[in-house]
């Protein structure tokens, strides 16, 4: 009725605004539970943090079949959106372009929708090294610190530069460092020719040996580290070394 005639059009506003406010509070609630789960488990396990590892745990998390129970926050996968492409001028621009237009039937929709289009370009959930808050990463494995500014730091320095400051030989103890990475790829691919009975167990135990002094060495001369490293760490190069070195 008031809204025919117009009458208390403030408490007919107020009516209307309530449930949504309310469903507002409950989704923001259910967004953050499942989006930290999702989150903790990808800090835990650097191994994930890639195109095909985002997209299997986010199955985990997000399933397929959702449906609107508390008890089942799977729901949240839906993005609650339509798009459209439609042509326009982009602010500084002469000329048309065609982008993409996308409309959300509620708030909490466009964080997902945010999310997920994130991931899809490889942007990911990562907690600051330093400070502890969370941040999403460009470059998913490599970035550690956030460019917030650091906690009780004197200087006013931000997360970045105190990590960076925080010393190369600490940096390379992540087990993802790229020269930690190479040797660990390499030395499971070893045990894996093991495994499949391509390699002896003699050859093995000394291509691991010498794998993990380049490694080492890698660690110690960074000039090494950026000249030929990768390449004695090949598998082909590691197995010619290992068998010269069995005919000493």
């Amino acid at each position: 009725v008031c809204n025919i005639t117009g009458e208390h059009h403030l408490s007919a506003l107020l009516i209307r605004a309530i449930p949504v406010l309310g469903h507002l509070s409950y989704s923001l609630r259910q967004y953050k539970v499942t989006l930290t789960a999702f989150a903790e488990f990808l800090q835990k396990n650097a191994e994930v943090r890639t195109p095909t590892g985002y997209a299997a745990t986010f199955g985990q998390f997000f399933k397929e079949n959702a449906t609107l129970e508390e008890s089942n926050p799977s729901w949240m996968a839906l993005t609650n959106a339509t798009v459209q492409y439609v042509p326009a001028i982009r602010p500084g621009n002469d000329e048309v372009q065609l982008v993409k237009r996308m409309h959300f039937v509620s708030f909490v929709g466009m964080f997902r929708a945010d999310l997920f289009e994130g991931l899809c370009v490889g942007h990911a959930p990562r907690k600051c090294a330093v400070c502890g808050r969370w941040f999403l990463t460009t470059d998913a494995r490599h970035t550690k610190y956030c460019s917030g500014y650091a906690p009780n730091d004197k200087h006013g320095r931000t997360c970045r530069q105190v990590g960076n400051l925080r010393g190369r030989e600490q940096r390379e103890l992540a087990a993802d460092h790229p020269i930690k990475r190479i040797y660990t790829t390499r030395f499971n691919t070893i045990t894996q020719y093991l495994g499949r009975g391509t390699l002896d167990e003699q050859t093995a135990a000394v291509m691991k040996k010498l794998a993990k002094r380049k490694m080492e060495r890698a660690i110690r001369e960074p000039s090494y580290a950026q000249g030929s490293y990768a390449a004695e760490m090949e598998q082909a190069a590691l197995l010619a070394e290992a068998k010269a070195n069995l005919k000493q």
